[in-house]
């Protein structure tokens, strides 16, 4: 072996080691810094839970007891009601509306009995602070005479309860106007909900004979996280998926289905989220009832405050009582010309208008 071959072994000697050395080191770290990993990960999380606050208090226990929706309402009783509404006289009836609302939510009744409610037969459904008519607050009593448009019933009012309190809209509706199921239609909507009534009609004149009307959700997953406003557990329905239903921000139920899905309803055990309950689970599964999905009846409301863009909408959801005030001037004006047979913001609608728009 030549001395220049002694030096390149040397050479590569000296290269190798200290790389199978760096090696063993690295090595070394990564075996450290995964058990570590394996102490701070679970220590990380338990200290998370430790930092969040409790889920908040869902009043679901009374559905471990009890889930006959039947039996809830032979409990309830109207402490107050109008004396005369739209279905006592002795005229055609063909839209009503009943509104989901809370006996703290005053603003939000005024807003919509400044704006659209003076437009369509409206009246508020609210439950009482207790449960008996003696929980009514004086507020809302005042209330009530002063207007009224309002049902109040003897349940205890949260939103948990919001399955009872549409399935009391239903009866309420079928026993009040009873005369008229044949040709009404009855829209289920919110108190933060603007209606455009001359799009609403027109949604009515556009799906003759449809048992339920609304903006359709399909497949779509249940929220099973105690934190979120939807949550739904396990124990009240265990599916994670439902295949379709209709958005409870707003949907129209044909009079003379009324009476068939609250019979209906009678036998399926009840679950808090009302939508679900009433259009997928009665409606769809049990009756087998078609559900006509209309974008106009949305559950969003848009980007930004124009006319047109309310216009393009029979129904827009979540707007504070100063968002509705300041939004119906327009939709207002809008509704005038429409009466005077012009086609306000058509070429919007029809070209520029998109659900994109929305939030």
């Amino acid at each position: 072996m030549s001395s220049r071959t002694m030096r390149k072994l040397q050479c590569l000697k000296i290269i190798t080691v200290p790389r199978r050395r760096g090696a063993g080191v690295r090595l070394a770290l990564l075996a450290v810094w995964l058990a570590c990993l394996a102490v701070a990960w679970p220590l990380a999380h338990r200290c998370g839970q430790a930092l969040l606050p409790p889920p908040p208090v869902l009043a679901l226990d009374h559905f471990r007891l009890n889930r006959n929706l039947k039996t809830y309402l032979d409990d309830i009783i109207i402490a107050i009601e109008p004396s005369s509404t739209v279905c006592s006289l002795r005229q055609r009836v063909e839209l009503v509306v009943l509104v989901t609302s809370s006996p703290q939510r005053f603003l939000q009744r005024q807003a919509v009995r400044s704006t659209w409610g003076r437009h369509v037969p409206t009246y508020f459904v609210i439950g009482v602070d207790g449960t008996s008519a003696a929980d009514l607050t004086a507020d809302n009593y005042v209330e009530a005479k002063s207007y009224s448009d309002m049902i109040v019933f003897t349940f205890q009012d949260h939103y948990q309860n919001l399955t009872l309190k549409t399935a009391l809209m239903m009866h309420w509706t079928a026993t009040r106007c009873s005369e008229h199921l044949q040709e009404l239609m009855l829209f289920k909507t919110d108190d933060d909900v603007l209606v455009n009534p001359w799009v609403l009609r027109r949604v009515l004149q556009e799906h003759p004979g449809n048992d339920l009307i609304g903006y359709s959700k399909v497949n779509s997953s249940l929220h099973r996280d105690a934190y979120n406003k939807w949550y739904l557990p396990r124990w009240l329905y265990r599916p994670d998926f439902v295949s379709e239903y209709l958005s409870g921000t707003g949907y129209l139920i044909r009079g003379s289905k009324l009476n068939e899905i609250l019979k209906a309803a009678f036998d399926v055990p009840i679950i808090n989220l009302e939508d679900v309950y009433f259009t997928h689970i009665v409606s769809k599964v049990a009756l087998g009832l078609t559900l006509s999905h209309d974008r106009r009846l949305s559950p969003y409301k848009p980007w930004l405050p124009l006319g047109c863009m309310y216009w393009g909408l029979a129904s827009t959801h979540s707007l504070t009582p100063n968002e509705m005030l300041g939004a119906w001037p327009s939709v207002e004006a809008l509704g005038e010309q429409y009466e005077l047979g012009n086609e306000p913001c058509r070429y919007f609608v029809d070209n520029i208008w998109s659900e994109m728009y929305l939030f």
